[in-house]
Order: structure tokens, then C-alpha cells, then sequence
């Protein structure tokens, strides 16, 4: 469980706030990048989806849930690519109506629809899910447990859950917690052995575990130039003072990123009997 963090509402509020500056920076994909080069036409936030796609295997007529799906294209892509429905949550109003609306223009409405949804307190029956991911979601949760427990019980049984997620690589300073607070709105992450600890507990077995750290690396590696390209559209829509505080919080978070941070890609099952 974190120490401090926002409640699902505060949460939402965060992003309904920030919409426009995540969509100038990221598009309608809010995670980071999987560089492994299989495919140099893919944007690696894409090839993130790509993988974790492979890790669902579903088809048609199966069905997802992204917990924390953002603006939706990771969902988006995952029922193009394999023609199974997807059920996106998320605490924020503003990315379900850009979702609902990109569904829409992808052609895609029929199977992806998105909602407002507290993941800590699912109000879907047991089972109802072939498959769940949760895409840099838990890390912003005030009980990560309680979510895990939930996800556990809306899997069909043999269903497949993926997390991926930040995790604390090593010890932080007080300083290093503020700027992790300030840019995560949370003041701690659990460690990779947290994580594979609360899924157990949950009732899942876990069945891949990835460091993905090296491609958290390499993604934050590029936010410093991210910002300089972009920073004339931030002047214009939240003014120049703001730009300006925004630049060194993003400068901050970058190494903390590139530094203190760790990033996993762990797929577990739900146990059959």
C-alpha cells in the first residue's frame, strides 16, 4: 500500500487538468516505450501495446479490461490487432469522453467502450474478463492490494492479468520522494519483489517476469529533448510561467527516471481450479 496518495476523485481531477499537456507530449499513449527494435516503423510506446497484446493472446469474442487505460489507444490497438472487445476504466471523465471518441473514429465503437471506474472497487461480476492489464496504473493506487484482489476476481478462471509498472530500484532520499510525489502524485512504489508479492497474494501465478528497466531508461532519456521541441505549444496554452515550472519538474522526473526508478512487465494466471 502506498504511504500517501490521491483518491481515485483527486486522481481523476489530476489528469481532467492535464489532459491537453499529456496529449501535446504523448498523443493519445501515455507509457513508456519498449525498444527492442523488432519493428523501427513502430512508435515504442506502440510496440509497449504490441507486446503486451502477445502476453493476452486473445481473439475474437474474448474480452479485456484496461485498468487505467488513459485516452485509450493502447485498448484501441489491442481489439484491431486481435478482434476481441475491450473495456477501458479510468478515474478521469476527460479521457473517457476522448476515448469513447477515438473508438468511434478507429472504427472500433462496437467493441471498446470506456468507463468511470474506481479499479479498487470493480463493479463487474466474478469472471467477467478473459483477460486484464494494468498498464502504469497500480503505482497511483492507495490500496495496490485491494486492486490486485479485485482484478483476481473478475478473471475467468485460467484468465491472464499483465502488470506493468514503475517500481523503487533502491532507496530514496526525501528529496527524490518529493519529486516523486510531485510527478506521480504519490510519495513511494513498491519494489519488483512487492509487486510479484501482492500478485501472489491476490491468487495469481505469475508465469513471466520482466526488468524491463533498460526501456524506462531509454524513454526517459529522451523527455529532456521531448520538452525543449514542444515547449512553444505549453507557452501558449498555460502561459509561460507555467511552461517554465512545468520544464523543471520534467527535468527532475527525467532523472529520476533515468537514475532512481525501475520499471517491470510481469504476466500472471488465474489459477483454473
Amino acid at each position: 500500500m502506498a504511504e500517501s496518495a490521491l483518491t481515485p476523485d483527486e486522481v481523476g481531477e489530476f489528469y481532467d487538468d492535464r489532459g491537453w499537456l499529456w496529449e501535446i507530449f504523448m498523443g493519445q499513449n501515455l507509457h513508456i516505450g519498449y525498444w527492442d527494435g523488432v519493428d523501427p516503423d513502430v512508435d515504442p510506446k506502440d510496440r509497449l501495446t504490441d507486446v503486451l497484446v502477445e502476453q493476452v493472446a486473445l481473439g475474437p469474442g474474448q474480452r479485456l479490461l484496461d485498468v487505467g487505460c488513459g485516452q485509450g489507444r493502447p485498448a484501441i490497438r489491442l481489439a484491431q490487432a486481435t478482434g476481441c472487445d475491450a473495456l477501458g476504466i479510468t478515474v478521469s471523465a476527460d479521457q473517457v469522453e476522448t476515448g469513447t471518441r477515438l473508438a468511434r473514429e478507429a472504427g472500433v465503437a462496437d467493441r471498446v467502450r470506456f468507463e468511470r471506474v474506481d479499479a479498487m472497487k470493480l463493479p463487474y461480476e466474478d469472471g467477467s474478463f478473459d483477460a486484464v492489464w494494468a498498464v502504469e496504473t497500480l503505482m497511483y493506487l492507495s490500496d495496490r492490494q485491494a486492486a490486485l484482489r479485485e482484478i483476481a476476481r473478475v478473471l475467468v478462471p485460467g484468465g491472464v492479468f499483465v502488470l506493468a509498472d514503475y517500481t523503487e530500484s533502491g532507496p530514496l532520499t526525501e528529496e527524490w520522494r518529493a519529486v516523486l510525489t510531485e510527478g506521480f502524485t504519490v510519495d513511494s512504489l513498491p519494489t519488483a519483489d512487492a509487486y510479484t508479492g501482492m500478485i501472489g497474494a491476490a491468487g495469481l501465478e505469475i508465469v513471466r517476469h520482466e526488468d524491463a528497466t533498460p526501456h524506462l531508461r531509454r524513454s526517459a532519456a529522451r523527455i529532456d529533448q521531448l520538452v525543449a521541441d514542444n515547449y512553444p505549444k505549453v507557452v501558449e496554452k498555460g502561459g509561460r510561467e507555467f511552461a517554465e515550472e512545468f520544464k523543471a519538474m520534467i527535468g527532475k522526473i527525467s532523472e529520476l527516471e533515468r537514475d532512481l526508478l525501475g520499471y517491470v512487465i510481469t504476466t500472471a494466471r488465474k489459477p483454473v481450479s
